[in-house]
This record gives C-alpha cells, sequence and structure tokens, in this order.
C-alpha cells in the first residue's frame, strides 16, 4: 500500500534499496571496441517457456505496425498523433527528427533522452493489439559491448511485443536481456535480468549455467520474458509469479543484429504506450539507444538457485495479528502512519491510519490482502482498499511480505514509491463486532450474499473466494481452475456499470426461496437500481449454512 502525496509528485528513478547494498554502477556501450565474432561465439540459446503466447519479434516489424505519439506530460494536454506511419529515418533522427513543442516544457526531439524533461512524458510507440503475438523464434537478437574499468561483456537485447506478466506487470512493447561477461577472449559469467529483482551472474564454470559449445542457456519466463538458468523453478518477481521452462528452443546465433545499426537506433522513446496508473511496471519501456546507461552489467552478485515451489496458500508463519511499533517509512516522504493487519488462511485484511488513539486521524484506509504467490518465509500480496474514510490510498498495488525474525517485513517498491514497515504479533486484539443477526437464519444469509455481491463489484479477490469457496471447488473439480483464476473472467465480463452497482446492491426477498440451511437467490432478485444481470454473468445462486456460516455451495 502505498499514501498517494496531495502535491502528485513523482519521484524520477529507481529508489535505493538497503543501506548495505552494493551501489549500482551504470555502464555505456562501446560499439568501437566490440569483436563480432566474439559477440555470435557467445550469443545465448534461449528456450522460450512452455505455452508462451507473446513471442519474440523483430523491432523494426513493431515499428512498422505502430504510430507515434507524444506526451509532453503537462496537466492540460491530450497525447498527440505525431506520425501515423513512421519513417524510419526521422525516428532514429538520421534525417529531420520528429520533434514537438510541449505546453509546459521545452522542445523535444525524438532522439532526447528523458533527462531535463518532466517524468512519463515524451514519445511513444502505439502499437495494434495484432502485434503482442510476436513472429517466433526466428525473430532477431540485438547485442551491445559494454565496457567498465577494465572489464566489459556482450549485452543480448530480446524484444516482445507485449509483458503480460500474472498479477501486475502488463505493459506493450518488451525489451528484455542477459549479458556475457568476459576478459578479453573468456567467458567470466553470464548476467541475467527479471522484474523485480536486481541483476544477478552465474559463473561461467558453475554447473547451473547449462552451455550448448560456448552457448550459454537462457530461460525465458512465460509472459514477463524475465532470465534464468534453469527451467523447471518458479521464482517471486517482486509480487508476481515467474515460471521458466524448456519451450521453444531459439538460436539467437543465428540472427544477431549489431544493435546501433539498426533502422530505429537513435530513437530515444518508450515502446509502449506511458500508463496513467501510479505504479510501475504498466507502461511501455526504453529500448537500446545511443547515450544509454545499463545498470549493473558487470555485477558480481552470484544469482541464489532455488528449487521452491510457491503456492497461494498462506504459511503458518505469517497467520495471526500483527501491527507495526514505529510508522511505516516511504519515499517520497508524507504524513507517518501505522498498519494492522489480520494475516488469516482464508481472508486477510489491513488497516493504515495515521494514529490509532487520534478521534481525528488524517489517514485511514483499510482493504484485504489476497496472496498471490508464497513461499514458506516470503509471501506476495495483491492489495485491495476497500474503504477510505480520511486521507488517500492507493487503490490497488502489491506487497511482498518476509519473515525476519519476530517480525514481517512489508515491503513494496514499484521503482518511484517506496513503502517499508515491519510488523509485529499484537498483544492485544479488537474483539469482533456483535452479530446483528443470529447466523442461521434467513436474514444472516442475504447479509452474507449482499457481502459476496458487493465484494463482486470491488473485485475483492479475497471476499469473494472466501464466500463462494464451496462453489469454486466444485467448478475446480470439473477442471474449470482455481477461484483466484476464475473469478477474474467474471470480473471482466462485468461493465464499470454492473460494478458499481453491485457495490450497493441489495436482494428482493419475495425472489428466494428459503429452507432450513438452504437459501436460493435467482439473479433476478438482485436489486442494483436500473442495472440488470444475466445468468452467463452473476448466475443463481445457493447459499448453504456450513460450520457456523453461509456459504455460496452452487
Amino acid at each position: 500500500m502505498r499514501v498517494r502525496v496531495l502535491v502528485l509528485v513523482v519521484v524520477a528513478g529507481l529508489l535505493a534499496g538497503c543501506d548495505d547494498k552494493a551501489p549500482d554502477v551504470y555502464t555505456p556501450a562501446a560499439p568501437e571496441q566490440a569483436n563480432p565474432a566474439l559477440a555470435e561465439r557467445f550469443a545465448p540459446l534461449v528456450f522460450l517457456a512452455e505455452g508462451e503466447p507473446n513471442l519474440p519479434m523483430d523491432a523494426t516489424h513493431y515499428v512498422g505496425k505502430s504510430s507515434l505519439w507524444f506526451d509532453d506530460g503537462c496537466d492540460d494536454s491530450d497525447d498527440r498523433l505525431v506520425a501515423e506511419k513512421i519513417d524510419l529515418r526521422r525516428l532514429s533522427g538520421k534525417t529531420g527528427a520528429y520533434e514537438q513543442q510541449a505546453n509546459c516544457s521545452k522542445s523535444r526531439k525524438v532522439t532526447d533522452g528523458p533527462d531535463g524533461f518532466p517524468e512519463k512524458s515524451g514519445f511513444y510507440l502505439r502499437p495494434p493489439e495484432s502485434a503482442r503475438q510476436g513472429e517466433g523464434t526466428q525473430a532477431p537478437v540485438y547485442w551491445e559491448y559494454h565496457v567498465d574499468s577494465g572489464r566489459a561483456a556482450y549485452v543480448y537485447w530480446f524484444f516482445y511485443g507485449y509483458n503480460d506478466l500474472t498479477a501486475g506487470n502488463k505493459h506493450e512493447g518488451d525489451w528484455e536481456r542477459v549479458a556475457v561477461q568476459v576478459n578479453g577472449t573468456t567467458p567470466v559469467g553470464v548476467t541475467f535480468f527479471k522484474h523485480g529483482g536486481d541483476p544477478c551472474m552465474v559463473p561461467w564454470q558453475d554447473t547451473q549455467l547449462g552451455k550448448n559449445g560456448d552457448h550459454p542457456q537462457v530461460y525465458a519466463a512465460k509472459g514477463s520474458h524475465g532470465s534464468y538458468s534453469s527451467p523447471g523453478n518458479e521464482y517471486l518477481a517482486g509480487a508476481a509469479f515467474d515460471r521458466s521452462s524448456a519451450g521453444s528452443q531459439w538460436n539467437t546465433w543465428a540472427t544477431l543484429r549489431q544493435a546501433d545499426r539498426e533502422p530505429w537506433w537513435g530513437y530515444r522513446g518508450t515502446w509502449g504506450s506511458p500508463s496513467s496508473l501510479p505504479v510501475s511496471g504498466f507502461d511501455g519501456p526504453a529500448g537500446p539507444g545511443p547515450g544509454r546507461l545499463l545498470k549493473n552489467v558487470l555485477t558480481d552478485k552470484v544469482c541464489e538457485v532455488s528449487q521452491r515451489t510457491i503456492t497461494s496458500q498462506l504459511p503458518d508463519a505469517f497467520v495471526g495479528e500483527w501491527e507495526t511499533r514505529e510508522p511505516a517509512t516511504q519515499k517520497p516522504p508524507v504524513t507517518p502512519y501505522h498498519i494492522r493487519a489480520s494475516l488469516r488462511k482464508d481472508r486477510s485484511t489491513v488497516h493504515y491510519r495515521t494514529t490509532w488513539t487520534e478521534p481525528d486521524p488524517k489517514l485511514d484506509c483499510q482493504g484485504t490482502w489476497s496472496v498471490t504467490a508464497a513461499l514458506q518465509m516470503a509471501v506476495a500480496v495483491h492489495e485491495k482498499i476497500t474503504g477510505t474514510s480520511r486521507g488517500k490510498c492507493v487503490i490497488e498495488g502489491s506487497i511482498r511480505l518476509t519473515i525476519e525474525g519476530d517480525a514481517v517485513g512489508v515491503l513494496y517498491d514499484s521503482g518511484s514509491f517506496e513503502m517499508q514497515a515491519k510488523l509485529y504479533r499484537r498483544t492485544r486484539t479488537d474483539p469482533p463486532p456483535p452479530a446483528d443477526v443470529p447466523a442461521d437464519t434467513t436474514e444472516a444469509a442475504l447479509k452474507r450474499f449482499e457481502q459476496y455481491l458487493h465484494a463482486v463489484g470491488n473485485e475483492d479477490l479475497g471476499t469473494v473466494c472466501e464466500i463462494a469457496g464451496p462453489a469454486a471447488r466444485k467448478a475446480e473439480a470439473q477442471g474449470f481452475g482455481t477461484c483466484r483464476q476464475t473469478m477474474p473472467v467474471m470480473f471482466r465480463m462485468l461493465s464499470p456499470a454492473q460494478k458499481t452497482a453491485l457495490r450497493t446492491a441489495t436482494v428482493d426477498t419475495r425472489q428466494i426461496t428459503a429452507r432450513p440451511g438452504t437459501v436460493e437467490v435467482p439473479t433476478k432478485a438482485i436489486l442494483a437500481g436500473d442495472v440488470r444481470f444475466s445468468s452467463s454473468t452473476l448466475g443463481d445462486c445457493t447459499l448453504t449454512f456450513m460450520n457456523g456460516q453461509w456459504f455460496v455451495t452452487d
């Protein structure tokens, strides 16, 4: 969770992590020192993930499918169409570079880098949706040569039309890379890059690094295309899954191209549309280009090998009532606030407040945490703020929880915003609210069903799957996937107007059928103003009283 700064200030660049972390090193390309024969010799053998729908493609073909747009970063300006059909000579700046005048800053050329201009501004490519599927393993791979203090590396760039990482990292245009570190003509190791983690290297002689001759084996994760040294593993990438497997084989040396000789070389805009979301992971990325410095290509940090299987079940070590002793820290700074979290196997909730004792806090937000990936000592959760009575909170985000001694570490890091906190077990918990009605009555069943409807309208996956868990398990047994896989499909089937109406929907008691322990609610019984629902969206529901509570069972 991040508190949105009231003055909308966006911090440029990535924020530093722990104080004891090695400083980042940025290196420039040095094409004049490169040896094309060595670039071909060390080009990787890439395995795409099984079932990968967004394949690699030729970046020039992508440009040919796209239009060029300009966002000047000014609050009162709409994005402008610069070119419906892009002239590569003008895109690269070889002749008459595209140029636009911003309303709130200086004129900008398509070959200008981001320095000195507003955040999230500049030129960008807008591709058609058909570009997402890519072209396959016949696509080219682009290489650069980077040097720093006597050390060097060949960097291999892979381009995909779309990045689709489950649980929150989706954008048009996707540039990924690996680097082979060399000492003269001798390979030293391979640097791997992925979402949600710092670059790391595997030494050349390490047994975990597979090789085909001098071609290191690289496994591209499904959806994100992050690079790994081994197949068959699942990884935590920020707050999402990264899965690598040995699918289609991509012999990159057969399609190798020197990046600075490509017709688009010189373009400094992004390769996809910017996002209006105040979090990273949804903006089109920058690609290779003149003057671009790459971070930690020559890192000495060794990659950790893991065979750990990820689940979506909260580990026992996290279960309980937690709270901060010291306020959470956030960059950029905001008014300090505290956190209380109730972590449970079935449903977890979170509460943010500047103070627990003052009657009029500056911040008071509540929401749910839904587990998206879990290891024994680390959990990724998706946060959904469902109620705000004071201040402003970002409605959705991804958070990582880790066991740190007797505490749970909390980290939200989008690249532009960072929140950190430590939660400790509460010595005193709040009593449960009194029940309004006896638990086994029809009235209680309908209150429970209305809670379910409101959760659907808010896309509160944790609450929906808790109430409709028995019905979801029946569907899963029939091959329809888990609740967390199928319910988002239902969310997408609902229109914005339907979701808004469901947040305050009630039930017409004249339309229901009630028997001891069972209440049947047809779709026509849902009262949501003028908005109507069909059996193909919500459908008729049956509630059953089980273990002291009502659940949707059919």
